[in-house]
Parts: C-alpha cells; structure tokens; sequence
C-alpha cells in the first residue's frame, strides 16, 4: 500500500456550490490524513479575470431571485471560454511536475480540460464523483466525454433508488436521536437560496429554530439560534472550510475553525430535522449527521431528482406533507430509524475509494 502513496491524486472541485465544494474538501482532508499524496483545485480559480467578475456578480443575483436559479438550472454550463490560457498551462505543467496519475472529479465543468491533459497525459486515470442523484446542467459534458472516465464513485443514483457511499466523518459523532432536544436547523443550502428564514414562524411553536443565515443579522424573534459562516469569506481566494459559529443577540459571531468538516454539522448532528431544499450535500448531511430531511421547493431537475431519492427510501418527506401528517413526531422517528438502517448497509466511499487506487493498473505497474 505505501507503494501507491508515492503517487499523486489530484481532486477537482468547483465553488458554483458549497454542495460540490464541501465533499470534495472532506474527502480531500480525510485522504491527507490516511497519507496520500493529494492535492485540491478549484475550477474558477483558472478563470480569467472577466470571467472572476462575471461569476461573483452572478452569485449575488442568485441569492437575491432564486428565479435565476431555475433559469441557470435548464442551461447547459461550459466554462472552457472562461479559463484563463496562461493559468491552465501553467496547471498542466504542475500536474506533469508532480507526477500525477489519479484525477476525482467532482464537478463536470472539468470535463473538457481533462480531456485536454489527457492527450498530453494518455495513462493518466479520471474516476468522477457526483454528488447529485442525477446528471446536472454542470454535467453536460458527461455524454461526450465518457471514454475518459475510468470510475464512476457518484454517491446517488435516482433511477436506481440507491445510495451508492455514504461519507463517514469520524470528527462527526451524531447524538442518539432519543437524546436531541426538540429543535430543527434551517438553512437555504451553501449560496442560502430562496426565502427559506419565513418558514421558522412554522417551527418556533414545537421546535426550537436553529436558523442558519448568511452575514450578520439582528436576531428579532423567540425560540431561534442564528448561526453563519464568516461574513465575506470566498472559497475563490481562500482554502479549506469557513469559519462558523453561532451569533448572540448583538449580532456578534462566536466562530470557531473547522479543519475536517463545515461547521454546519455539528448543529445538525443534534437536531431532529434538516428543513432545506434537496441540494446533493444535504443529502449527504443527512447521512452524515443521520437526520431526517422535511423540504423546501428545490431548484432544477437534479434537486427534484434528489428529494424524489429521498422520498422513495422514506429518509425524507416535502415539509408540506409532514405538516399534514397525523404524527409528525413519530414520522420523524421512522425516517430516522430507516437512515441509520441504511447508513449502515452502505458502503463507505473513503475505503471504496483507496481500494480502487490501490488496484488499478496504473498503480499495479509501479509496485
């Protein structure tokens, strides 16, 4: 096994999403710790700078109309016209300096330049990792570019009804579900999309409200924590996870660094329920923190695809659905009872991984 550390793995991200970034970074973090030579590299950072400026514009009319969103969700998305030729040279030659033989993508606007750096590069492997039950707008590419493909790690399948990996955290311990207090944590997903704040009025009631906000806000009604993320803080020119914290009644922020894993978790890890749109991370929050998932309106086809997944293995329900329920409190028990059942029949995608690199042929000629 030491053999196949010598050699470098490459893992490829993009921030149009913490749903795509966040995975990446864990499964980026948890390879450095097993010893692997790996590196980390996000898309729009190999932008030129028309394009920087056209996608910070863009983010911030996201969050203002999640219409937009929608829109964006139909459009085939190609990035190859926005890299810069100077930076992606540059790039091609590291990854040739470093002796690179392992490509995890996770995100298919990386399609084209792989397909790039393979011509120079022809025994180079490329495994993809989709975190969307189904192929995205940013896997457009997919279809055309399947002969560069050596593994396919995504960790859903929607037309299979199947979790493929789970994600295992070990910093992650989430609390017995008999021992959570009666809260649920509320979030909008990474770009915090859509008006996802008014449904606390719907909780604050039965549950306590762990809401999560982006920036600083005034914290006006009862029975509800605020937290965030650092104000400001840009995973174009900054690594790893936020900062994140939990903000008092001044507005002031507690945050604390995470080094394994976003913040968020450990908030999830104690609530009874997720309350967000269906984005592929929050699948895998799920999971994770092994709570159940009551929706928002999700946001293009992949995220219909994802709660539909959801749904069917009954881990997850629309929160309009849940709030017509007879029970709510004992449908939230069984949804949960399920995921741990599940969680433990699925394999994880850290051992999964590290075999398939160990046994492939690239690697077998170097032992």
């Amino acid at each position: 096994m030491n053999s196949t550390k010598s050699h470098t793995i490459n893992i490829l991200t993009s921030v149009i999403g913490y749903g795509i970034y966040f995975p990446a970074l864990i499964v980026y973090e948890q390879l450095k710790a097993l010893h692997y030579n790996v590196n980390i590299y996000i898309i729009e950072r190999y932008f030129d700078e028309k394009a920087t400026s056209e996608f910070e514009l863009t983010k911030t009319a996201f969050q203002k109309d999640v219409r937009l969103v929608q829109i964006a969700s139909r459009i085939p998305v190609k990035y190859t016209k926005k890299l810069s030729d100077e930076k992606t040279e540059r790039l091609f030659q590291n990854w040739s300096n470093n002796n690179t033989t392992h490509f995890l993508c996770f995100s298919g606007l990386w399609l084209e330049t792989l397909q790039d750096y393979k011509k120079q590069q022809p025994n180079c492997v490329i495994d993809i990792c989709r975190v969307d039950s189904a192929v995205s707008s940013t896997w457009e590419a997919l279809l055309r570019h399947k002969n560069l493909i050596t593994n396919d790690v995504s960790f859903f399948d929607a037309k299979a009804t199947k979790i493929n990996y789970v994600l295992n955290i070990p910093e992650i311990k989430p609390l017995p579900y008999s021992e959570r207090s009666q809260n649920v944590t509320i979030h909008g997903g990474g770009w915090d999309l859509g008006d996802f704040t008014s449904k606390t009025e719907q909780f604050t009631k039965d549950f306590h409200v762990n809401l999560i906000v982006n920036g600083l806000q005034e914290l006006s009604a009862k029975n509800i924590t605020l937290f965030a993320n650092q104000p400001n803080w840009n995973p174009l020119y900054e690594n790893g996870f936020p900062p994140f914290g939990r903000m008092d009644s001044t507005s002031k922020l507690a945050l604390e660094n995470y080094e394994k894993h976003p913040g968020i978790l450990t908030v999830l890890a104690k609530s009874k329920a997720i309350v967000s749109k269906p984005g592929g991370m929050t699948l895998m929050d799920s999971l994770i923190t092994e709570t159940p998932l009551l929706f928002l309106k999700s946001v293009g086809k992949n995220e219909n695809s994802n709660q539909q997944l959801w749904e069917n293995l009954q881990l997850g329900i629309s929160l309009e659905a849940w709030q017509q329920s007879k029970d709510k409190t004992a449908l939230l028990q069984e949804m949960q009872s399920r995921i741990l059942a599940v969680k433990t029949e699925t394999p994880c995608f850290i051992q999964t991984y590290t075999n398939l690199v160990a046994n492939s042929s690239i690697y077998a000629t170097k032992k």
